[in-house]
């Protein structure tokens, strides 16, 4: 009885509807990292100069803004490189958190290897944690937002320098996340904040979020994600007269190079046990787990261009009541997760 009347609460609590952010000028952000800085390897001057831009944008709006380097062996190029998380912070009125982040780097062309400029992939998701960032100067939320750009998520073949020490992670998770052999800067902040996981209560990342359906990932190559957050995430989208869908994601479909696995930078705290999953929008998504390039142009190529992504919005201004779309999507998460959130630490669920 307990668990139906905890659950009929959180259900009220939710459906209250929300006033949407006035809309502000977003694509600016991602033409600046993908056209004025362009392509932005992990661990190279582009990253770091946009890790200064973002860090910049997130003080503006008087987050708390923290630089957070750290080093790591690729095996691919044979160096020791340096990259960096940039972590902007809006106080909440709890101590409780949640957190949405997204890449800092650029992949490589899945063909050539030339690294893109990767307007769609991530500078759009980039876009909306500044956006967020402008959404929370005017008002706090009542959780902690910890808004996260994480670098060296592409370097796909990686050797931690410096381990942090397991401390109250499971055994099983530590070594997990340890191993994964890419997503450097989200798997060095899980490991290096261990004490702090059990006070976030979701993560979710943004990925290749300027074209389409938002499309919120059940399942990737990894993991499957959350049922009861990307079921509430889907709610909260549809009481905000947002059209999203929940797809499975294991793999994208590169015609020529063939098949590639799929996850994102939220797959170290889900592996935590941290409610997590990551949003991406998808142009007519199908019921596949193996998803095309006609669904997002120019993913993972260097395709992935600003002229590219104008082209398949429909231009500068419709670009821009996408990505408006998308802060109000992830900002209604924020605000209605605390009654989620409260039921699963009542219900265990």
């Amino acid at each position: 009885m307990k668990r139906e009347i905890v659950s009929l609460l959180v259900l009220l609590l939710v459906l209250y509807q929300l006033n949407a952010a006035e809309a502000v000028n977003l694509t600016g952000h991602v033409r600046y990292l993908s056209k004025d800085i362009g392509p932005r390897p992990a661990g190279s001057p582009a990253e770091a100069e946009a890790a200064d831009y973002l860090a910049a944008q997130f003080r503006k709006y008087g987050l708390k803004t923290e630089v957070q380097e750290f080093k790591y062996y690729s095996l691919r190029s044979g160096d020791v490189k340096t990259s960096r998380n940039v972590i902007g912070t809006i106080e909440g009125l709890s101590e409780r958190e949640v957190v949405i982040c997204a890449d800092l780097d650029t992949p490589r062309d899945t063909l050539t290897s030339t690294h893109v400029e990767g307007a769609n992939d991530d500078a759009t998701g980039l876009a909306v944690l500044i956006g967020l960032a402008e959404r929370y100067s005017k008002r706090k939320p009542l959780y902690t937002v910890r808004l996260i750009a994480f670098g060296a998520g592409e370097d796909p073949f990686t050797f931690p320098l410096f381990t942090p020490d397991r401390t109250s992670l499971e055994p099983d998770s530590y070594h997990q996340i340890v191993y994964i052999p890419y997503l450097v800067g989200s798997r060095y902040h899980v490991l290096s904040h261990q004490d702090t996981l059990k006070s976030t209560a979701a993560v979710i990342s943004v990925e290749a979020a300027g074209l389409g359906t938002p499309c919120v990932v059940s399942w990737d190559y990894y993991r499957e994600n959350s049922r009861v957050f990307t079921d509430f995430i889907l709610l909260s989208a549809m009481i905000d007269g947002i059209n999203a869908r929940k797809i499975e994601f294991m793999a994208m479909n590169m015609t020529v190079a063939g098949e590639v696995p799929i996850s994102h930078v939220h797959l170290p705290f889900s592996i935590a046990g941290v409610p997590s999953t990551f949003i991406t929008c998808m142009m007519d998504p199908t019921d596949s787990p193996v998803h095309t390039e006609r669904e997002i142009p120019g993913y993972l190529s260097v395709d992935d261009t600003y002229e590219n992504l104008l082209k398949f919005s429909g231009g500068e201004e419709k670009l821009n009541t996408h990505l408006n779309m998308m802060v109000n999507l992830t900002g209604g998460v924020i605000d209605r997760l605390p009654p989620l959130d409260f039921m699963i630490r009542m219900t265990g669920q």
